[in-house]
């Protein structure tokens, strides 16, 4: 198992207030997970996808300097980039 697969099994919060899991689950899979984790009842059409990156955040991200390297959404597609969900 990856270091992505590893962090996203399950669902990550992030500071921006989302939560975060793996993209390569089926939309009822995710929310399944995103339900049993947050103990709300999280449905298919209250999730919306994203790509996540690791490296060092884009200088707009509030306190990037606290961060050093992490996870971060909002990254363009391209290499590196990876597949999630998002419920927020």
């Amino acid at each position: 198992m990856g270091k992505f697969e590893e962090v996203f099994e399950e669902p990550v919060y992030f500071s921006n207030g989302a939560y975060i899991l793996n993209g390569n689950y089926s939309p009822e899979e995710a929310a399944i997970r995103f339900s049993d984790y947050i103990d709300e009842d999280i449905k298919p059409h209250m999730l919306h996808r994203d790509v996540v990156r690791y490296g060092f955040p884009p200088e707009n991200v509030e306190d990037r300097e606290a961060f050093c390297s992490c996870w971060y959404t909002g990254a363009k597609g391209g290499r590196g980039s990876k597949q999630v969900w998002v419920y927020s």
